[in-house]
This record gives structure tokens, C-alpha cells and sequence, in this order.
């Protein structure tokens, strides 16, 4: 039996774990022998339920004696990010070391500095490993340093019996930098529910692991010009002061009754959060990546209102399944809310079962681990 290592560098209640988590559930179905492993736990609430029953296991709880060096490193290259963003070389080092414990015969690794450390234990004991690639990479211009990097980011990907992208616009960050052709490889989007129009109650909801790049008090601009709707403002932050700032802009606008704002909420939670709410609102700002609650919208067939910066854009407008709109209008919100009724939410809901059909967890699997053995 194959033993895969899927590999992350933080558990927290973020889009890379949720995705690696039903990656390891997959494989499990697929006769594959995988285990989790997370080079640094948080104190971060929301996916104990998901791990019930995963073989998985966390390298260090918290930050270490290196981590303000590394911190600041971090910083020089994402400049929004908090301190648990931190990329822990001291740990990504010791994934050689961990492979061989652990009798590895595959490393999956998620992001390109993961895989420093997959790149290690392949040069070191031949341990064949796949990269998958969750936002869109760009050219680090820092003299010296910058370009350091940039040719180790190549020469993962060249080493690499794989390169995966979350969606067709990462894929194509990589080839415009690179010259190298990643696998486009969306999760699944199985269907966990569905509820009509009538049934639902009239909040949005947003859910994100936030920080100032994800400019949180956007959505109170939206919220509080949209009529006979409320917010469902939902998720754990990365940065103190953008959640101190959110819930200034909440009081100085006065809406505080038409926005809740829920932390370290569990699975089971998060699962009535969208049943309940007519639509997922979200914005990405050259971002590329999925926003992984667009994909848990579609597998509770829950139209959306995004903007065209996500990298599951495209997909939602391919499959009509809500409103993509481009920057942040409001105006056009506004219409597209009063103008909706039950027939035309039915459309997008179809247009959403489409999605649910192509895009299964056991297809992302599948090509995951196509050819490894």
C-alpha cells in the first residue's frame, strides 16, 4: 500500500486545509495509505470536526525561537499577512527528516514553500513529490533575496513529479513565470444540500480566514445600501487590528443590527450558516485563488455575488450560478437582490448542479495521484 504525506504548513481553519483534509479522505477510499501532517498547529477553532478520524499529526504547537526572524522575512514578501503566516524555515527543514520517519513513498505538499523542504528529502532519499500551488505566483523583485527564491520556486517545480494549481489562473501565473505547465485541479464540489429560495432567510453570507488583504469593511459598504438583508459575517482573523477596525466601521455606521460577525465556528455550524443564507458574498482582490467558501457555496447549492479577481470567476459565470461583478459595485448588487425571485434563483441553483456533477472530490483525487505508482 502506498504511504502518501500530505503536507501543510499551518493548521488553522484556512481553504489549503479543508481541501487537504478531504484529500486524505479520498485516498483512504482510493486503497492509499496517507497521513496528515502540519508543521505548526494554532490555537485557531473551527476543524475539529473535520479531523475526527484523520491519521494526522502536528510538528510543533506555536511559534518557536526563530519565528521573529522568520517573521520578518515573511514580511519583506507579504506585507498584509499577521505573524501566523509566518513560514517556519526551522520546520519546512525537518520534512526530510519526517519522510523518512514516517517510511513515506509520496510527499504532496501544499505551497511552494512546503515543498523546500519535499525538494530536501527527494535530493536526500529519493522520495518522489507533488506541489500544489493555492494563490498566484509572482516575480519577487527584492534584490538578491528575491531573486534567490524565485530560482528555488523554479527549480521546485522542475523537480517536482507534479505541479498543481487551484484554478486556471494560478496555472497561469506559473507558466508566464516559469515556462512550466501546472495541472489545473479544482476540489470537489459534491453536493451536501439544498434549499429553495422561499425556504431561505435574507442574509449574505461571507466567510474568509481574514486579514487586511481581504479588506474586510467592504462588506460593510455593501451592507449597509442593501435593503432588507443582513450580513453573516463569518470566520476566525489572521490580524488583530483588521478585526478591530471591522467592528469600528460597524459601530460608526450603526449598523450593528444588520451585521453578526461569528468566530470559531464548527463544521456542523457553518453547514446551517449557509442553508440558512439566500447568498455567499465575496471579493478577492488579486488573489487568483479559489476562495474556498465559493466552493462550499456550490456544494450547498447557494448562488453567489463575487467579484471577476477570483480565480473561480470564470467558473461562475460559465455555469450561471450568480452575480460577478467587477471592483465592488453596489448599485449593481442592489438590482441584482430586488430583481431576484423564485424562478430565477431555480437557474442559477441548476446551473450550480452542473458544477456539482464535474468537479467531485473523487475526480480531484483521482488526478492528484494519477501516475505516482
Amino acid at each position: 500500500m502506498t504511504r502518501i504525506l500530505i503536507i501543510l504548513r499551518t493548521l488553522w481553519t484556512a481553504g489549503a486545509q479543508r481541501i487537504a483534509i478531504n484529500e486524505y479522505r479520498w485516498l483512504k477510499k482510493l486503497g492509499y495509505e496517507p497521513k496528515l501532517i502540519f508543521l505548526r498547529g494554532t490555537n485557531t477553532k473551527g476543524y475539529e470536526e473535520m479531523l475526527k478520524d484523520v491519521d494526522y499529526k502536528v510538528i510543533r504547537e506555536g511559534h518557536g525561537v526563530l519565528t521573529p526572524i522568520f517573521y520578518v522575512g515573511t514580511k519583506m514578501f507579504a506585507r498584509d499577512r499577521g505573524i501566523e503566516s509566518t513560514v517556519d524555515l526551522d520546520l519546512i527543514m525537518k520534512i526530510s527528516d519526517i519522510a523518512k520517519e514516517e517510511k513515506a513513498d509520496y510527499l504532496i505538499c501544499h505551497d511552494q514553500f512546503t515543498a523546500i523542504g519535499c525538494l530536501k528529502a527527494f535530493e536526500r532519499n529519493k522520495i518522489p513529490f507533488s506541489v500544489f500551488v493555492h494563490e498566484k505566483v509572482t516575480n519577487y523583485s527584492l534584490p538578491i533575496l528575491g531573486k534567490m527564491i524565485n530560482d528555488l520556486e523554479r527549480k521546485i517545480f522542475l523537480k517536482a513529479k507534479k505541479v498543481f494549481a487551484v484554478t486556471d489562473k494560478v496555472a497561469r501565473t506559473i507558466y508566464e513565470k516559469h515556462g512550466i505547465n501546472a495541472t489545473s485541479n479544482y476540489p470537489g464540489m459534491d453536493k451536501i444540500s439544498e434549499k429553495s429560495f422561499r425556504e431561505k432567510e435574507n442574509y449574505l453570507i461571507t466567510v474568509s480566514f481574514w486579514d487586511l488583504g481581504r479588506k474586510p469593511w467592504n462588506y460593510i459598504e455593501v451592507i449597509k445600501n442593501v435593503d432588507d438583508y443582513k450580513l453573516l459575517f463569518v470566520g476566525n482573523w489572521r490580524v488583530k487590528k483588521a478585526k478591530e477596525y471591522f467592528l469600528k466601521k460597524v459601530k460608526e455606521e450603526g449598523i450593528e443590527s444588520k451585521v453578526e460577525m461569528l468566530e470559531g465556528v464548527s463544521e456542523s455550524k457553518l453547514h446551517e450558516l449557509y442553508d440558512k443564507s439566500k447568498f455567499l458574498i465575496r471579493f478577492g482582490y488579486g488573489e487568483y485563488g479559489l476562495a474556498t467558501p465559493f466552493i462550499e457555496a456550490m456544494q450547498h447549492t447557494l448562488p453567489v455575488i463575487i467579484n471577476d479577481e477570483l480565480g473561480t470567476a470564470n467558473l461562475a459565470t460559465r455555469y450561471n450560478v450568480g452575480l460577478v461583478i467587477h471592483g465592488i459595485n453596489i448599485k449593481e448588487i442592489k438590482e441584482f437582490l430586488r430583481n431576484m425571485n423564485e424562478n430565477k434563483y431555480k437557474e442559477l441553483q441548476l446551473g450550480i448542479a452542473k458544477i456539482q456533477k464535474e468537479y467531485t472530490w473523487e475526480n480531484h483525487t483521482k488526478k492528484l495521484v494519477e501516475g505516482i505508482t
